[in-house]
């Protein structure tokens, strides 16, 4: 069986891997929305729908975040 590699498993030849590794997630913590993995997602999963462009994205993924009362701190 082969051991899983883990973000600081690659070598120093990786570094831009292990960066873009590294800030997905960061995005991911502070809840920035990855437009990227969304158009991967739409291509894979759903075929015969075209994705939003990232300004749709970004505007959606505001309004779901702040539309809904409670969800925030403040």
């Amino acid at each position: 069986m082969t051991p899983r590699r883990t973000l600081i498993d690659g070598d120093a030849g990786d570094a831009p891997g292990v960066a873009r590794r590294v800030g997905a997630v960061i995005r991911r913590i502070i809840g920035v929305p990855d437009y990227d993995a969304y158009v991967a997602h739409v291509r894979e999963r759903h075929p015969g729908v075209e994705p939003m462009t990232e300004r749709e994205f970004q505007r959606e993924r505001l309004s779901a975040r702040y539309s809904q009362p409670g969800n925030r701190c403040c």
